[in-house]
């Protein structure tokens, strides 16, 4: 009977501890609770900072406080990128692409958060999204201002199509620049998908992408674009046309392959 009391007692000293510390917390304003938050944020301790934003943001939109609704959003949007980083860096990708996710959804105008997803999804092996994050991101980027960081983010995208092009991936290589060029134009681009179309379905469609990589160079046309589009019309037997895009060649660097393509051509 006294060990039944004793256990009673213990339980209820528990139950009232825990409803005690929901009662202080429920206590705590939208205000109270950002300046937690933001204090373990400003010491870069995310992990614990995050969720008390969280719930600042949740206490600030029920007490209808818009300003702390906009600094939760705001700082938790960093908070998210910053987590989201050391989640990316330990491997814990679906994790990280949870908390970018986040980020974005608080403040779709900051840029990191759209980076940092591009990178998750790349690290995972989605190229072809992490392509179109990547151009997402400069988007943001050049919105933001910062017209020279976003230049940077338009060829990580545009170089991952070249690599899968150059690793002889073409099916891919052609899902890649398509979905590349859904959002952005590029010559280069379309040069990669000339070259992969002809490689593997030989289409007419190789000479649509050869001649807009031709049309976006404006005055200054690189040769191997030319090329590209000579070789597209040898695999599609047009060898007139071959020869016609091969004379267009005036570089020294592919020169003497055009000449030499011209001759066989022409059957001299």
């Amino acid at each position: 009977m006294t060990q039944s009391i004793s256990k009673y007692l213990t339980i209820l000293f528990i139950f009232c501890l825990f409803a005690g510390t929901l009662s202080a917390q429920d206590a705590k304003t939208a205000t109270s609770l950002y300046n937690e938050g933001l204090a373990l944020l400003k010491a870069k301790d995310y992990e614990a900072g995050l969720p008390i934003l969280e719930s600042a943001l949740a206490k600030a939109t029920e007490e209808e406080n818009d300003k702390v609704v906009g600094f939760a959003k705001k700082n938790g949007s960093k908070a998210a990128y910053n987590l989201g980083n050391a989640k990316k860096k330990a491997g814990a990708f679906d994790e990280a692409i949870t908390l970018y996710n986040k980020g974005m959804e608080w403040a779709p105008d900051y840029a990191s958060n759209y980076k940092g997803l591009a990178a998750a999804t790349e690290a995972k092996g989605d190229k072809v999204e992490a392509i179109k994050m990547y151009i997402t991101a400069g988007d943001k980027t050049t919105a933001s201002g910062k017209a020279e960081k976003a230049k940077k983010l338009y060829k990580k995208a545009r170089n991952m199509v070249g690599k899968i092009y150059t690793s002889k991936d073409y099916p891919n290589a052609i899902i890649a620049g398509k979905a590349y060029l859904g959002m952005r134009e590029n010559a280069e681009v379309c040069y990669y998908l000339c070259r992969a179309i002809t490689e593997s379905t030989a289409t007419e469609e190789a000479i649509t992408y050869a001649d807009k990589a031709i049309t976006l160079s404006g005055a200054t046309v690189d040769d191997k674009y030319y090329v590209a589009k000579a070789k597209a019309y040898e695999k599609l037997s047009k060898n007139a046309e071959a020869i016609a895009a091969y004379k267009l060649v005036t570089g020294e660097k592919y020169k003497p392959q055009a000449e030499y393509k011209i001759k066989e051509l022409e059957g001299k």
